[in-house]
């Protein structure tokens, strides 16, 4: 940005919470708001409703401009929602809740017209996480409202319109596992393309573009800022912005939270194994990442049965690998690494006894699939963990004894996903990227050949075939 900044504002719209983050120009953290982001159980499917987000932000952006005047606002979001605007720019169809099961009718008519791996490099993900099946289901079941779509746009891009009225698409949001994209040359897929739904993307523009000014409504009270509004970035991909600002050129980061993202930057596209829940993101300059998944967030809620992840001890981890209790994938319906275990999750051998050995377990569960899902993409070069799973001591010593020769780096940042949407704020019109410090600590392997030797025991149980 050419003028000199004073506030940014980062409006991080996730799929339980949402916040506003206020930084300064030099990318320290003033002050935060937060609240829960609000899911509708119907009509016509379960929904996202923006309208508390609107009084959220409408509320805070004037009180945060307060303590620093806030010049740019950077919209994030998870991606795996899309929004459709009616003529007059509002929505023709609830935003529909990735967590929606779509009728089976829908999936068996979806698969017969579902664009190849090869061109996509995604797979039919489970409930409505694809793009592309939420907008077949919309147009199939629901043509009325269909019909009166006139501008369809990625939900970060649509939080970003409610910000400024601006509608805008952006190839990161575009290209995260939705089927509307061909990966190679990021083109409109052979889906989109025969839907009709590639006329209807709003106009393109660059994750760092200014699309417009905050509307009256964020102003209010004597707002002293600029405020404007970038095109904004798909959460996974913001953080993996912030270690390419970090001056990191051969890495593979870990986006933790309710999933596992790893996005790694030297495995080529073309090695990837659908089979595998290995996929592709697009970074904000329009490469390919080759990345791998597992919802590691939410199986180790399911695992642990409500422990807190503090409750991790390698008293425990010790007890656990000694007596031979194994939790076995997997435990929601995505199999992550391991194919064909959706939903088959279980513990075998002594139970876990109380709230510490049930974290403990959890944590070594996580490590091993996420060790496979390394594999999966191939893995080589410094591994860094980002998020919730950075700061669980026992996740991260077995994940270090798992990948040796591999350096496992914990990262400190407080949250990559605002750091890395911060940073877009200041890069230049020409898209160069700001150097911004890391802190990273060296993750030392505990007890590593126990460990090695329980996770082969551990993959001969899951019947594992692929090596890695």
């Amino acid at each position: 940005m050419a003028e000199e900044l004073r506030g940014i504002a980062v409006v991080d719209v996730g799929a339980t919470n949402s916040k506003i983050v206020l930084f300064d120009s030099a990318g320290k953290v003033l002050a935060e708001r937060k609240t829960s982001s609000r899911h509708v159980a119907g009509p016509l499917y379960p929904h996202l409703d923006p309208k508390p987000l609107v009084a959220f932000c409408a509320k805070h952006l004037p009180d945060l401009d307060g303590i620093m005047p806030i010049d740019v606002v950077v919209p994030a979001a998870h991606g795996a929602a899309i929004a459709c605007l009616d003529g007059e720019g509002k929505l023709a169809l609830p935003v529909m809740d990735y967590m929606a099961e779509p009728p089976a009718d829908i999936i068996e008519s979806y698969r017969k017209t579902e664009p190849p791996f090869s061109e996509v490099f995604s797979p039919l993900l489970p409930m409505a996480l694809t793009h592309g099946m939420q907008l077949f289901w919309q147009e199939e079941d629901f043509p009325e409202q269909f019909a009166k779509v006139r501008t369809i746009l990625p939900w970060i891009q649509y939080v970003g319109h409610l910000l400024s009225g601006k509608p805008v698409i952006e190839i990161a949001s575009m290209s995260c596992q939705s089927q509307l994209m061909d990966v190679r040359d990021n083109s409109f897929s052979s889906l989109a393309r025969l839907r009709g739904w590639d006329k209807l993307f709003a106009r393109w523009a660059k994750a760092w573009e200014v699309i417009g000014r905050l509307k009256p409504q964020f102003r209010k009270d004597g707002f002293r800022g600029r405020g404007k509004v970038l095109a904004g970035i798909h959460d996974s991909s913001g953080n993996y912005l912030r270690y390419l600002a970090g001056g990191r050129k051969h890495f593979t980061l870990l986006s933790t939270g309710t999933w596992i993202i790893g996005f790694d930057t030297d495995t080529g596209i073309t090695e990837l194994d659908p089979q595998r829940d290995t996929v592709t993101n697009t970074d904000i300059f329009g490469k390919p990442i080759a990345c791998c998944r597992f919802m590691g967030g939410r199986e180790y809620e399911v695992l642990s049965r409500g422990a807190s992840a503090e409750a991790a001890s390698f008293k425990a981890l010790g007890s656990l690998v000694a007596q031979g209790t194994f939790a076995l994938p997997s435990f929601t319906d995505s199999g992550g690494p391991m194919p064909g275990t959706g939903n088959k999750g279980h513990v075998k051998g002594p139970a876990p006894a109380g709230e510490e050995e049930r974290s403990t377990l959890a944590a070594l569960y996580c490590a091993l699939m996420v060790d496979r899902s390394l594999a999966a993409v191939k893995s080589r070069g410094d591994i860094i963990v980002d998020g919730p799973f950075a700061k669980n001591p026992v996740f991260l010593s077995v994940l270090a004894s798992l990948r040796q020769p591999q350096t496992v780096l914990a990262s400190q940042l407080r949250d990559g996903t605002t750091a890395g949407a911060m940073a877009l704020a200041l890069m230049t019109e020409s898209g160069e990227i700001p150097r911004l410090d890391l802190d990273l600590d060296e993750v030392a392997p505990l007890a590593p050949e126990a460990i090695v030797d329980y996770a082969v025991k551990w993959r001969q149980m899951t019947g594992e075939t692929n090596g890695g």
